[in-house]
């Protein structure tokens, strides 16, 4: 993404001093000269602005200063040549965003609305909303000076709180609506078994939020995001107005409200953590659901808005309204967010996705005008995004899996008698199908999103692909005809999976496999051509060397993952044509049974690695026999669903 650097500096500190015309700023945009630009608006003149965009004068009024101020503030910004001169060097690039990136530290600047403003003559789109024109995609985050480029971790392991109030005197805000929204955000990686303690694991809620209840949460928790859901409150100080968070009264929830400033407001959310008393909680991302909670209000005296204030203690990306929020818009706000960072979407994607969808769904407000964002992003954020992309897809995938699973151990018979399973069917229903089905199909869609990143580890990708693919012809593998074409597909993927990785022997085991099964089909389909046959004895003897290969690894796991290939390796052996040096049946039989044992025996009846290829062993004796035929196997492969017990199941992870 191209990132555009614009700051506006003047002399003095940040606080006390009037918008005036007299008043020179100066502008650098890029490597560009500096040059001088002026505001056009007297102080009580653009109060009066902004009073009419925050519906205080009627409808008229608000629709008349919006396409004027747009149009003021777009010329302001034509003042800036270099500004002009990057936008239009970026044009026809090929980019899907621009970022302008617009630090302020000045109170009086942080007032105007920049997001609101019109392209002027020479800018791409010229004559629309600058944030709105698709000629150029522009997104505009802001930063402050004295809070460079933070420090961020982009987290990997999301965890929500979800903070509401509505005190006494106020009007109700649409909680069920954003709780469903984030519950939804979060469902791909919450499995329909889940208790509510697993649920907390991703979501916290304080429903009648207090200062008190906020800080406790977030000194005795790990939150990565914080939604704010409360109503923006206008209160006066000794000599400023300012905009404060209407909350619960810690004393007494029937008094009235508790306004929270937002310095006041970012020591709660950054509160010293406990019990270690040696950091401060620092979420990455805060969203506010509120009015007015990015409005800057007085100049005078020191402070500032509350989400600029949170961003100057340390939060990295604080999104926020600088004008009054509907309800409908905040539900919005809530659902195209969330569902995007949860997954490691480019939040800058997300505002513009945002904007454009307010803009276009809730035309009879100016929300999409009102986002404000401020973010400090590390240089490396693609990178680390993309590495939480494929986190998130490989959780996602687990509980559609496990899902999978549960839906499909009724098929398997030979594991359900085992003497030595102790694994119990597990009613399902329709219900329960159809949605492994939906999640399943949900993960495939996200990895192969995931494939067109360049820099995406794609035989980890292809690997998951294949395992989806398998799962789904699992879960249908009562209609023979789809689930062979799936298992086609999964061997197709399994290929590439080790065409990326030479050394993934997990990858070429399990392209064997499916060579050797679909080879054997019942109704002769030609699913191999004689290339692919002739092929399978090379494979086998390449697939053994590295699994040898890997029994001498230092890593635990890499020998037990070549422990369980060899097993299934002698398996196939004893199924596929004559090559010469084949290992005679008897051996093969043998060297299964006893890697079988050493597996268990490294690994135990708990481990997923003892369980993963007890039901790959299952599936020789009660699926693959369905459409191929697989007789002189199924001895040997009861044989070692009986010589794996398994314990695994989702809370051993």
């Amino acid at each position: 993404m191209r990132t555009i650097t614009l700051e506006l500096l003047r002399h003095g500190p940040p606080n006390n001093q009037l918008l005036s015309p007299l008043t020179p700023y100066l502008a650098l945009c890029g490597n560009h000269s500096p040059v001088t630009v002026n505001v056009p608006f007297e102080h009580n003149q653009f109060l009066h602005r902004l009073s009419a965009l925050s519906y205080k004068h009627g409808e008229s009024p608000r629709n008349f200063y919006i396409h004027d101020t747009a149009q003021v503030l777009g010329e302001l910004l034509s003042e800036i040549p270099g500004l002009t001169a990057e936008l239009n060097r970026h044009e026809g690039s090929g980019e899907r965003l621009t970022h302008l990136r617009l630090i302020i530290s000045s109170s009086e600047l942080a007032l105007l609305p920049f997001e609101l403003s019109m392209s002027p003559n020479g800018f791409p789109g010229a004559g629309q909303h600058m944030l709105l024109q698709s000629q150029t995609p522009i997104c505009v985050t802001r930063e402050v000076r004295r809070v460079p480029e933070l420090p961020l971790d982009w987290p990997t392991k999301p965890r929500i709180l979800l903070i509401a109030a509505s005190p006494p005197g106020f009007e109700p805000v649409p909680l069920q609506s954003h709780l469903l929204a984030l519950r939804k955000a979060i469902d791909p990686w919450i499995s329909l078994k889940d208790t509510s303690e697993k649920i907390n694991d991703h979501l916290i809620v304080i429903p009648e939020a207090t200062d008190l209840a906020i800080e406790t949460a977030c000194a005795e928790n790990d939150f990565t995001h914080i939604h704010i859901l409360a109503h923006g409150v206008e209160y006066q100080t000794d000599y400023d107005v300012r905009f404060g968070l209407a909350l619960h009264n810690t004393r007494n929830p029937d008094d009235r409200a508790s306004i929270v400033d937002g310095a006041r407001l970012s020591t709660i959310l950054r509160a010293t953590r406990q019990p270690e008393i040696n950091d401060l909680a620092r979420p990455a991302v805060v969203t506010l659901a509120s009015c007015n909670s990015g409005n800057q209000g007085s100049v005078a005296g020191a402070g500032a808005s509350i989400a600029h204030a949170l961003h100057d203690a340390g939060v990295p990306i604080v999104v926020a309204s600088q004008f009054p929020l509907s309800f409908e818009g905040s539900v919005r706000m809530v659902e195209v967010l969330y569902n995007g960072l949860l997954w490691g979407e480019d939040p800058r994607m997300l505002l513009s996705d945002l904007r454009r969808r307010l803009h276009s769904q809730f035309p009879q407000n100016h929300d999409w005008a009102g986002v404000t964002a401020y973010a400090a992003l590390p240089q490396d954020i693609e990178k680390e995004l993309l590495k939480m992309k494929l986190l998130q897809s490989n959780r996602s995938i687990n509980v559609a899996l496990s899902m999978a699973d549960k839906v499909t151990f009724k098929f398997y018979d030979s594991i359900a008698k085992s003497t030595k399973s102790n694994r119990d069917r597990i009613e399902t229903t329709d219900r329960d199908t159809e949605e492994a089905q939906r999640r399943i199909e949900f993960a495939k869609k996200k990895l192969n999103s995931l494939l067109l990143q360049p820099d995406a580890n794609k035989a980890e990708i292809y690997g998951h692909l294949a395992s989806t693919e398998k799962r789904q012809a699992e879960i249908m593998q009562e209609e023979s005809d789809k689930s062979v074409k799936l298992l086609q597909r999964a061997g197709e993927y399994y290929w590439e999976a080790f065409q990326s990785d030479r050394a993934n022997n997990w990858g070429v085991v399990q392209y064997l496999s499916l060579l050797v099964v679909l080879s054997r089909l019942f109704n002769g389909a030609a699913i191999l051509d004689e290339r692919q046959k002739k092929f399978q004895s090379e494979l086998w003897i390449l697939a053994h060397a590295i699994s040898l290969r890997d029994l001498q690894s230092r890593q635990k796991e890499s020998r037990s993952w070549a422990i369980g290939n060899l097993v299934e390796l002698h398996l196939l052996a004893t199924i596929m044509d004559d090559w010469p040096g084949k290992p005679p049946q008897s051996e093969s039989d043998t060297k299964a049974r006893e890697f079988a044992a050493q597996l268990l025996e490294t690994e135990g009846e708990a481990s997923f690695m003892v369980y993963s290829t007890q039901r790959q062993m299952a599936r020789y004796v009660d699926w693959y026999p369905r459409f191929s035929n697989l007789d002189s196997v199924q001895g040997l492969a009861s044989a070692l669903v009986e010589e794996l017990p398994s314990t695994w199941d989702d809370s051993n992870k």
